[in-house]
């Protein structure tokens, strides 16, 4: 049995949690204590000496990488990680901790895309099939995420033409095809999968994501229970598999059920696309006892579904409860930014596979618009506004705000935040913005691999407008 590459990263998610959130915790910017760091240049050079004579030299490779890591020098770290791994193609370890990198630290996937690639076409599958297949997958999916859909799937393709009996495959293909609108395809796909292998819940609950947007609630809903009870019997009975065994003890061991209130949260959306009004608000409850600690964020759900039945006064109530709780919460310390985040901003998650986002946004503008005319609005609240109005259309609200973010706190002022802006300004229909903070975002960042091409590609699609 092989987990899909959407589930099975939850597989490998202890040993990338291990190798990478040391990274990912220094990129956001967390305060560290100042230290004095002994200039160690001489030995790099010593270490890079080594590499170049034998660049299969594991140790001394390793210990380059911990230096770099002592620096937060994560453009050097991931050039020396792509050094290595062009030189050993099989070391999957490297390869989960340098996607990490490029994503968490450097936002360059297109770098991580490359070295994908070059894996691919150097290593041998048949000393690591398992391996070999999921670096394939992954790479599939992330191409999807930079819209390169056609090479996504002919790999997705290939994997099902070479592995035709592996379950898991199967579901990936269906998930990338969900994605990209082929939902009548994704249904067969998931079938597929689930007449391989009924132990898994995640092709019921993508198969049910499908039929949503098809407007075919009822057998959301049947797809949706049948997930759930196969999630009870792997998860509340005995394990079928290691998967579900390693992430049932994870579960115990933080008293928190993710998967599970995910699934309350899609039934709770089919029950509202249904006017099952009551039948949704019971799974709001089912998803916020099963992740307690997002009971706010379901507070928020709650409210969407008594908008969506009619019951504004409801609703308003509801909100102003979750508000009370999160002003409660934020009394309370200590907390570090990221919890702080989710506090000042807990996500309206109410299922409607096309607008979850604009729900956010929605949920978002109301809490901090009327706050906007007081100027008490910090940065990242400034900047929260800003892009929750690009999710809404609202492109030129959307850059003061966020820019007047970037003027209040210089720090965020950085090649990300701008590149996250053009993206954001291109999805609320802002051509010219977007090509001005993708160049931005080059500017300040020219070794990143990403922010060049996005800046050449929309460059030159905003000239081709022009000629037109």
């Amino acid at each position: 049995m092989k987990v899909s590459v959407r589930s099975a990263g939850l597989c490998s998610a202890v040993l990338t949690f291990i190798l990478i959130m040391p990274v990912a915790v220094a990129a956001q910017g967390t305060p560290k204590k100042p230290t004095s760091k002994p200039d160690d240049s001489r030995r790099q050079m010593q270490l890079r000496f080594s590499l170049q004579a034998d660049p299969h030299d594991k140790k001394a490779h390793e210990e380059l990488v911990k230096l770099l890591q002592a620096k937060n020098a994560f453009r050097s770290e991931l050039e020396e990680d792509g050094t290595w791994l062009r030189n050993n193609p099989d070391d999957y370890e490297t390869e989960i901790r340098m996607r990490a990198l490029a994503t968490a630290a450097v936002n360059d996937p297109e770098y991580a895309i490359a070295i994908d690639r070059f894996i691919l076409a150097h290593a041998n599958r048949a000393d690591d099939p398992k391996d070999y297949d999921f670096v394939s997958e992954r790479l599939a999916f992330a191409l999807l995420d930079r819209n390169r859909n056609t090479e996504a799937l002919n790999l997705l393709v290939r994997s099902t033409t070479e592995n035709p009996n592996d379950s898991g495959v199967w579901e990936d293909l269906a998930d990338a095809q969900v994605r990209i609108g082929r939902e009548k395809e994704a249904l067969a796909s998931y079938q597929k999968s689930i007449d391989l292998d009924g132990t898994q819940e995640f092709p019921h609950a993508g198969m049910a994501k499908a039929f949503f947007s098809l407007g075919r609630y009822a057998d959301a809903e049947s797809e949706l229970k049948a997930a759930l009870s196969i999630y009870n019997a792997q998860y509340h009975g005995v394990p079928t598999d290691t998967f579900h065994s390693a992430m049932r003890d994870i579960q115990k061991a933080t008293h928190m059920e993710p998967g599970l209130a995910d699934l309350h949260r899609q039934l709770a959306g089919v029950y509202v696309a249904e006017r099952k009004y009551d039948k949704a608000l019971a799974e709001a409850d089912a998803a916020a006892q099963a992740n307690p600690n997002d009971a706010i964020t379901y507070e928020y759900l709650r409210a969407a579904i008594y908008d969506h039945a009619a019951q504004p006064e409801k609703a308003r109530l509801t909100r102003l409860r979750a508000s009370r709780e999160v002003q409660a919460e934020m009394k309370k310390g200590p907390r570090g930014p990221e919890m702080d985040a989710n506090l000042a901003y807990p996500q309206a998650v109410f299922m409607s596979i096309e607008a979850d986002d604009d729900d956010s946004a929605h949920e978002v503008v109301t809490l901090l618009e009327p706050l906007a005319s007081g100027g008490t609005l910090k940065a990242m609240d400034l900047s929260t506004l800003g892009f929750a109005y690009c999710t809404l259309g609202r492109a030129a609200d959307c850059e003061r705000y966020v820019e007047a973010a970037f003027r209040a706190n210089g720090k965020l002022n950085n090649a990300h935040a701008h590149h996250n802006l053009a993206e954001a300004l291109l999805k609320a229909h802002d051509q010219v913005g977007a090509v001005e903070h993708f160049r931005q975002a080059y500017e300040l960042d020219p070794e990143n691999v990403t922010y060049r091409m996005d800046y050449e590609s929309m460059r030159q699609r905003a000239g081709e407008a022009q000629s037109r």
